[in-house]
């Protein structure tokens, strides 16, 4: 009896170590009753079910300012649909990221539409972001919107005067800052 019990025991830890953390949307994003979710920034992605929580720059990119609706989230994934009903799944590793997945959430997700979010903008400098491009002279914000924050762990702080992003798996790009401004984009290998 005593030998079932603890391989009952053991086996309910491992079910319960296995299971992810869920996560209230909502409550992570602060959002009013009847309110709206729209990306705070390009999410790229080659398969809509398995996007990579690093935001590899390659195949299509859902654009920033785009109204999602969020179907659930927890500490390996997040999952939600934009207005046409296509359903995304970005795999998410807490360990990997180095954030936990609520500050995720509020590094993708934003209750400000396109319009707020590139409120005082440049339309030049807009369109190109809509396209996903950055260019010499873009600042922080801008970078931001069309690349997303870079992944902690190669990019510890926005304060850096280097940000990295993926390109592929296999590939990096570093985005060069002088004074805010973007000064250089380096296409490198890793």
């Amino acid at each position: 009896m005593r030998k079932s019990m603890l391989i009952a025991a053991a086996a309910a830890v491992a079910f319960l170590a296995g299971c992810a953390r869920e996560v209230i949307v909502p409550e992570v994003l602060q959002q009013p009753v009847n309110s709206k979710v729209y990306t705070k920034c390009n999410l790229w992605y080659q398969n809509p079910d398995k996007m990579s929580g690093v935001n590899i720059q390659k195949g299509k990119f859902i654009p920033f300012g785009t109204e999602i609706e969020v179907v659930g989230a927890d500490s390996g994934k997040v999952v939600f649909k934009d207005m046409r009903g296509i359903q995304y799944t970005i795999k998410f590793d807490e360990s990997l990221m180095m954030v936990p997945v609520e500050t995720y959430l509020r590094q993708i997700f934003t209750l400000s539409d396109k319009v707020e979010q590139t409120k005082d903008m440049d339309p030049a400098v807009v369109s190109k972001l809509e396209k996903g491009i950055v260019t010499a002279g873009m600042n922080r914000r801008d970078v931001l919107l069309a690349y997303g924050t870079p992944a902690a762990f190669r990019t510890p702080t926005l304060e850096n005067s280097t940000w990295i992003y993926w390109i592929d798996d296999n590939s990096t790009i570093r985005v060069v800052f002088r004074a805010d401004k973007v000064k250089t984009i380096l296409n490198l290998n890793d």
